[in-house]
């Protein structure tokens, strides 16, 4: 199957069934992402025990490559450590700088959203999720 094929079926998978899509029943950490160019508004919630991520998941009204981009990294995320985290979101932003590069092998499925590449308006949108993840993490619920 050819890349942008692939890549297609797999944002149209997650976009029609986004995995980990509602609000996360005591979320330690949260954070909204905005783009106001195309309307996206999410809502990423994560539970944080220690240094691990044990719950993971995302609300609101996005784009497909943002939905897609959130329910993959909600997925990717359960279990990880922040470290790891942390360490997959430089990998990321790699990914989709240079998109002729060897896959990151940590990311998996991920990598196919380096297609977002040849479109730099949308760069935006398959990271939304991630800073937000980010910011997430940087603010735990009080």
């Amino acid at each position: 199957m050819a890349l942008d094929k692939l890549y297609q079926q797999l944002v149209l998978d997650h976009n029609r069934a986004p995995r980990n899509f509602g609000s996360v029943a005591g979320a330690t950490h949260s954070a909204r992402g905005r783009d106001a160019l195309c309307g996206d508004d999410i809502l990423v919630e994560l539970v944080v025990e220690g240094d691990r991520i044990v719950r993971a998941g995302f609300s609101g009204e996005a784009c497909a490559i943002t939905t897609a981009s959130a329910s993959m990294l909600t997925e990717w995320l359960i279990g990880r450590s922040v470290s790891e985290f942390e360490h997959a979101f430089e990998q990321f932003e790699q990914v989709l700088a240079n998109p002729d590069e060897p896959p990151c092998p940590e990311l998996g499925d991920i990598n196919e959203l380096s297609a977002v590449s040849a479109f730099p308006a949308r760069v935006r949108n398959a990271l939304l999720p991630w800073r937000t993840a980010v910011r997430a993490l940087s603010s735990p619920e009080g």
